[in-house]
């Protein structure tokens, strides 16, 4: 698409999160090759960025203790040279007032800053349950269970620990008779698997660490 014409502009979502999700920091360096300028959605990854886990935070925390988690996102996007706009979804006057002080004026992230930032991307990701890649090629089950769906969720949660978005997307599978519970253990998901995930086993730890988690049906 980049190559078709002279675009003006694009949008494209991108944080130090999702460098490698749908175009990401290989979309950017593309644009900014063909002097396209960017537009930036989902910096804070819909708020998952701005409200970390007490041992991310703390990462952060030790270098500059009265920085907002959203500010290391918004500063980590705006480093780059080729991003022009930054769109935030802002839903208290805090976070406008947060926002409009990371910007008024504003400092690109130095060397060490930069490092912080990817330590605790990779300390995020280390949190990941398992491998699933969402491909599907484990679907449909024979008994309806929504199988990348509950790893989604189950990834997320333990990258996260956001509990209101857990509860929602595990009652989402609860509804439609999805959950890693329907599971009958008959295997035929983990033939197809390409990531040769031991799907059984981890749909029973799903069901388990959603009551670990205090994440029942009643939440």
């Amino acid at each position: 698409m980049l190559t078709a014409r002279d675009w003006d502009f694009c949008q494209i979502q991108l944080n130090y999160m999702d460098v490698e999700h749908q175009q990401g920091i290989r979309g950017y360096y593309l644009a900014q090759e063909r002097g396209v300028p960017i537009v930036i959605m989902e910096p804070n990854k819909g708020g998952a960025l701005a409200n970390l886990p007490a041992d991310i935070e703390s990462i952060f925390r030790a270098y500059d203790p009265d920085a907002s988690m959203a500010s290391w996102a918004f500063r980590w996007i705006a480093s780059l040279s080729n991003v022009k706009v930054v769109l935030s979804g802002m839903t208290t006057m805090a976070q406008v007032v947060d926002n409009l002080s990371v910007f008024h004026a504003f400092k690109p992230l130095n060397h060490r800053e930069s490092i912080l930032v990817e330590e605790a991307a990779k300390a995020i990701r280390a949190k990941t349950k398992n491998g699933c890649t969402g491909c599907n090629y484990c679907m449909p089950c024979p008994f309806g269970v929504d199988i990348p769906r509950n790893f989604k969720i189950w990834n997320t949660y333990a990258m996260y620990e956001n509990k209101e978005q857990a509860a929602n997307g595990f009652q989402s599978l609860d509804r439609s008779n999805a959950f890693a519970s329907v599971c009958k253990k008959c295997g035929a998901c983990e033939n197809k698997c390409p990531q040769h995930l031991p799907i059984r086993a981890h749909l029973e730890q799903v069901a388990m660490d959603r009551k670990a988690w205090g994440i029942d049906e009643e939440e």
